[in-house]
């Protein structure tokens, strides 16, 4: 099969492009990339395509990466194409992110592309990675240890913009194409070197590979990737639908997972699970690696109610009774304590992000809803002021609702299976030496509203 018929069919079978699209292509001036360009260039009248070039420089190869980007720019020029060419010091964001230079780089390559189309109105981001480029991949991460996503490698297309037409065509099928249409292209003097774990499979232990054990090991490796990227996306599937049933997204970005279903499932679904709802909070799930999922389990597994467990960039799981809660660490508030000899109209509370509001109404048992735990609705008449309003403290203690005792605070919360960071975010509202409500949760008992009751303090809680 013809080199653009192969690259044509790929883009077919995964459905990358639609007509009329606008596609920025990432050209770096290698084989592989001039390769794509040309491609695309040929067959933009059949797909009505918008081309235009984007190409970066890291910073890491001084005057060879600056000639680089000269090539790119006369090549532009000869198709007829506009081109962005970028310069972005990766050193330094390596150095400031503390990050590895390759990881760097993609992240720096990835947001510059993602400008580039947005500027450009284009709905593709076009990439080189061929066939080899997916083996190489496919057999770092299982030396590096990892599950099926892993194993799928490079997906032909992400999130419905980055797409790779070459995916599916071997490097000496590209060196060919090259070679016949006569397309100049530039070597990455980097590419040679071995001191990435790529370059050493890719130049040391593929071609040994391939001549003693398997001279089709591209090709078996890169229809093994597509084979276990296709169950994982039927279990990421499975795994979604878990999810919906057993999760609740909760507001400030967390998600609630009940724990009880959650062990009920089988094991492969709840790592998949937490990696769903991870995601669902980070947005990503980079840094996040098995050992994370494994060590969830284990404190879901734990059998003391409240556990906490810290993960990479600000993400905290804890454990609270028969909940997961997944969110961004948020450390305990400071202290508050606000104080009224009168009923205020309204309190902001910054420390929570809360806002109380007050009124006085008239009426009795029968006009209030008690439905609603946002309200609270005390008799007016049983009040005494000060009014004080502040979080909780050792031992604070009231009659809740319906009791004829009263109860510790800190008891009242482990009944109500209030996770211990959330504690100390619950106002407390003090009638002179009497808590007269938990806020959002409970009232106290002496100073609910009864059928002979005249006046009525209204007080709402909402989010400020």
């Amino acid at each position: 099969m013809k080199f653009v018929e192969k690259v044509k069919q790929t883009i077919s079978k995964y459905q990358m492009l639609e007509s009329g699209d606008r596609v920025i292509v990432g050209v770096s001036g290698g084989p592989d990339s001039m390769a794509l360009l040309y491609v695309l260039n040929q067959v933009k009248e059949k797909y009505r395509l918008k081309l235009k070039i984007a190409h970066l420089n890291h910073g890491f190869r001084g005057g060879e990466a600056r000639k680089e980007a000269g090539f790119v720019e006369r090549m532009a020029q000869r198709l007829g194409l506009s081109c962005e060419v970028r310069a972005v010091d990766v050193p330094s964001y390596k150095r400031e992110k503390l990050l590895s230079a390759q990881e760097a780089a993609r992240i720096v390559r990835y947001q510059f592309l993602e400008e580039v189309r947005k500027q450009f109105r284009a709905s593709k981001i076009a990439l080189g990675h061929n066939a080899n480029d997916q083996a190489e991949t496919l057999m770092m991460w299982l030396l590096r240890g990892t599950g099926l996503k892993g194993l799928g490698g490079i997906p032909p297309v992400r999130e419905g913009v980055i797409i790779r037409p070459l995916i599916e065509t071997d490097r000496e099928e590209i060196e060919a194409f090259i070679k016949e249409k006569k397309i100049p292209f530039v070597v990455d003097s980097s590419n040679l070197k071995t001191d990435y774990l790529r370059n050493r499979l890719r130049h040391e232990v593929f071609p040994l590979l391939q001549k003693h054990y398997n001279p089709q090991l591209i090709k078996t490796l890169v229809q093994t990737a597509s084979l276990l990227r296709a169950e994982d996306e039927y279990l990421e599937r499975v795994a979604q639908e878990a999810l919906k049933t057993i999760g609740i997204v909760r507001e400030r970005e967390a998600v609630s997972i009940d724990v009880t279903h959650l062990l009920k499932l089988p094991s492969a679904i709840q790592l998949r699970c937490l990696r769903a709802a991870l995601k669902k909070v980070k947005g990503n799930l980079r840094q996040i690696g098995s050992t994370h999922l494994y060590d969830i389990l284990k404190i879901v597994a734990n059998e003391k109610p409240h556990k906490v467990l810290k993960l990479p960039q600000g993400i905290s799981v804890e454990k609270s009774y028969n909940n997961l809660i997944i969110g961004f660490h948020q450390s305990a508030p400071r202290p508050f304590y606000y104080h009224f000899t009168s009923i205020p109209d309204r309190v902001i509370i910054k420390e929570i992000g809360k806002e109380i509001l007050f009124k006085v109404v008239k009426g009795n048992e029968k006009a209030i809803n008690k439905n609603d735990f946002h309200i609270a609705w005390l008799d007016l008449d049983k009040l005494t002021f000060p009014l004080t309003i502040r979080n909780m403290k050792p031992g604070d203690r009231f009659q809740p609702l319906g009791m004829k005792g009263e109860k510790k605070i800190k008891d009242f919360f482990i009944d109500e299976k209030v996770p211990l960071l959330k504690r100390k975010c619950v106002p407390l509202l003090f009638f002179g030496d009497i808590m007269g409500w938990v806020g959002e949760m409970r009232i106290n008992h002496r100073l609910r509203v009864k059928e002979d009751t005249k006046k009525i303090l209204r007080v709402e809680i909402e989010k400020y």
